[in-house]
């Protein structure tokens, strides 16, 4: 019963990963976040983290005095470079496409665009699963492949990876 009830309030959020963008899409309602990966941290204050901007706003923050501005997904091996700046990221765009107040935690199907030559590691698996969880969700698929249709999405269409050992 309980599970049902989940199930009513729940939805899927598919998240699309690159270096330049992230896209944040609720399954549902197709409402979507598409901006900039960036986050603008106050830094007049040394004592606590303040966060002043999220995505294109941020971005925008660039030159403006005391304000230092993060790109947590730019790093020339991987693709995520700040984890605690990135889960903010996240955090931030999986709230605005879930609008209601009323909702469970997501199913979140991760899905890394970029850096992904040679495969993909466990390490970097489980970064983007810790991501997804530290962002709020209560379930996590990686997705790699093809981009998957908003349309015609399906939890059936995920291509999970193979771990590459070494």
């Amino acid at each position: 019963m309980l599970h049902m009830i989940k199930k009513l309030f729940s939805c899927v959020i598919y998240i699309r990963l690159q270096e330049d963008r992230v896209r944040v899409t609720h399954i549902d309602s197709k409402t979507t976040f598409d901006e900039k990966p960036y986050i603008a941290i106050d830094s007049k204050n040394s004592k606590k983290v303040i966060v002043s901007a999220i995505g294109n706003d941020a971005y925008d923050l660039r030159n403006a005095k005391s304000i230092e501005v993060f790109n947590p997904f730019s790093h020339a091996r991987l693709l995520v470079n700040g984890f605690a700046k990135a889960e903010k990221i996240l955090q931030y765009a999986i709230r605005e496409v879930c609008k209601t107040k009323l909702f469970a935690s997501p199913i979140v199907v991760m899905h890394p665009l970029e850096k992904l030559e040679g495969g993909i590691t466990d390490i970097e698996l489980r970064v983007y699963r810790e991501l997804a969880f530290g962002a709020g969700a209560r379930e996590v698929h990686i997705h790699i492949g093809h981009e998957l249709s908003i349309d015609t999405f399906s939890l059936d269409q995920i291509n999970e990876p193979e771990i590459i050992d070494t």
